[in-house]
């Protein structure tokens, strides 16, 4: 298991390594003084050495007033509030004259900056809903659309980067901001350093946010196709899902790229970062509980499923001023969950489950990450941003898990196919032998139906076609309107024969006779036993010159064979009876039984017509 997790641990490592530059909003090395009443002296601050200073302290705030460098030079008559920045609602109530958090008013910062001529950079990221920027009294730029009210303003997301070359060691900052729609009297610091440090901060935080972008996007489509090709198992659908709500999260935060390239409402852009928040976390909820199968209790997946969908519905219609209560609604419920998965993951590895080792490294990671921001955005204090390096580590973490499942199925799936071929190949031997077994039996078995077809119409002793197959003969003739005569022949003292020389020889007699009787026969008819010593004769008439002739023929042939084991010829009595249309068979029987009865009161040896 060790030689398995190495390569994950590997790739985390390098995360950790790359993220100073890559992942973390670092903060600056040393401590820079901090605004007084509107006033910051940075005039001893080496940009160079300790980097981007965050604005962070009392700068003067002028409720419900537009107020500009002229009125400033001119001099103003309103009395400033030294508010703290960054602000929230709760740290602006402590200054704010009314108690509404609707509202207009100016920001003001003066910079003492250092000697020498520089091009500074200045990084504004929120301030309230919407800020026009004014350095020195010149426009440097507007994020949305201020203004004294509802109707004539325009709230807006995004964050604003300008460039300035200041004309002394002294630099006035001015902000005319509104927020008529969020009502969270949100404010975050903005950050002033060299042109150059802006500018590479602005670059490293795009290429991280599209870095991440393009990894998240990759492993949601993929995992989604994963779950396409494979439905059963659905934690490649919750993965993906997870990946492609984060995707599109690291475009609105951050840098915030679709907001400077994508003109859409503030509310369109709010909503889909808190949907993302809802939803995503309601996918990693899904995706643990079927990634770590049996480990999770299903009403964990039920629920998160279920409070996703209902803070996503509600983020959707609610007043977009009612977010941020919302958010920590749900806050609430999602440290729950996040409490009850951390104590299941533990379990899990305690238990050695499959892959809960590595699924609780990156869950940790992210959990961890996700507290650090939830803090920063409930303080807005200059922490280092840690999303971006937890959702790398726990992205790459359960690429890994979900990799390292399909690779084991694949593998147990190679060890079954040859494991099947070697069944196959047994099964192959097994199925000759038994198709071999089969034609044998199937053989054996047409031979014995053949045995009894032969059976069922001849006489098991003679030979002759039994009782049965004559009639069967006989009704042919009649439908082919053939003329034919039926006889009784009957051998003369066969009892005396049986008496004198015992049945084995009568019955060597009767084989003897059989035969004798259908040679003598031959085309013109056909001979079978009728029972005992008697024969039934069939003889055709238009096969024939005289029917009497051939009866004679036939009787001659079985007087004139001596029987020398028995030392005398064995005679035959013969009685015929015509067919004629319409008579039944039982009819003519008995009409040839009658002649035969006749031959035999007339001395036997002799062939009589029925008349």
């Amino acid at each position: 298991m060790r030689k398995k997790i190495a390569p994950i641990l590997a790739i985390i490592a390098l995360i950790i390594l790359l993220s100073p530059s890559l992942f973390l909003n670092k903060p600056t090395a040393a401590q820079p003084p901090k605004p007084i009443n509107g006033v910051l002296d940075l005039s001893n601050w080496s940009f160079e050495k300790n980097g981007i200073v965050s604005l962070e302290g009392a700068w003067s705030f002028y409720f419900n007033r537009f107020l500009t460098h002229e009125d400033f030079v001119k001099g103003v008559d309103v009395i400033p509030i030294p508010l703290e920045i960054p602000s929230t609602k709760e740290s602006m109530a402590r200054f704010k004259p009314f108690a509404g958090n609707k509202f207009y008013g100016t920001m003001r910062l003066v910079i003492k900056l250092p000697e020498g001529a520089k091009t500074y950079g200045l990084r504004t990221d929120i301030i309230l809903t919407s800020f026009k920027l004014y350095i020195d009294g010149i426009p440097h730029g507007e994020v949305g659309k201020v203004g004294t009210s509802r109707e004539n303003s325009v709230p807006y997301y995004n964050i604003h980067t300008t460039y300035f070359n200041p004309e002394s060691n002294e630099v006035e900052l001015i902000y005319h901001t509104s927020d008529f729609t969020a009502e969270d009297c949100t404010i975050v610091a903005p950050k002033i350093g060299l042109a150059s440090q802006i500018s590479q901060k602005v670059q490293l935080g795009l290429g991280r946010d599209l870095f991440l972008f393009g990894m998240l996007l990759i492993m949601g489509i993929y995992h989604l196709g994963l779950y396409i090709m494979r439905t059963k198992d659905r934690a490649p659908l919750y993965f993906g899902v997870f990946c492609l709500l984060f995707s599109l999260r690291m475009l609105l935060v951050g840098e915030r790229f679709l907001p400077s390239h994508l003109n859409l409402s503030f509310l369109v852009y709010g909503r889909m970062a808190y949907l993302s928040v809802f939803i995503g976390f309601a996918a990693l909820c899904g995706f643990l509980h079927y990634a770590l199968d049996g480990l999770f209790a299903k009403w964990f997946v039920k629920l998160s499923i279920t409070l996703g969908s209902l803070f996503g519905f509600l983020i959707l219609w609610i007043p977009y001023s009612s977010a941020d209560k919302l958010l920590m609604i749900y806050a609430v419920f999602a440290l729950i969950l996040l409490g009850y998965a951390m104590i299941r993951l533990v379990v899990g590895v305690l238990k050695r489950v499959p892959f809960a080792n590595v699924v609780f490294l990156g869950f940790a990671f992210l959990g961890i990450t996700f507290i650090n921001d939830f803090i920063y955005q409930i303080t807005l204090r200059n922490t280092p941003s840690l999303i971006p390096l937890g959702v790398s580590v726990f992205t790459f973490t359960q690429a890994y898990t979900l990799s390292a499942r399909f690779s084991n199925a694949f593998t147990r799936a190679e060890q079954l196919s040859v494991e099947n071929k070697s069944i196959l190949s047994e099964l192959k031997l097994m199925n000759g032998n038994l198709e071999s077994l089969v034609k044998e039996r199937t053989s054996d078995l047409q031979k014995a139906l053949e045995e009894m077809e032969v059976m069922s119409k001849t006489d098991y002793l003679t030979k002759l076609p039994n009782r049965r197959l004559v009639f069967a003969k006989i009704k042919e003739l009649i439908e082919q309107k053939k003329d034919f005569y039926i006889g009784l022949a009957d051998i003369d003292h066969f009892k005396d024969i049986n008496d004198q020389f015992g049945h084995v020889k009568g019955d060597e007699i009767l084989v003897l006779l059989s035969a004798i009787l259908s040679a003598a026969i031959g085309d013109c008819g056909f001979v079978g036993r009728w029972g005992g010593e008697e024969f039934l004769i069939v003889l055709k008439t238009d096969q024939l010159d005289t029917i009497l002739g051939k009866a004679n023929e036939i009787r001659r042939a079985a007087a004139e064979y001596w029987h020398a084991d028995i030392g005398k010829s064995v005679t035959i009595t013969l009685g015929l009876c015509q067919y004629r249309e319409n008579t039944s068979l039982e009819v003519l029987i008995a009409s040839a039984d009658e002649a035969l009865y006749r031959g035999k009161l007339a001395g036997r040896n002799q062939c009589v017509i029925s008349t």
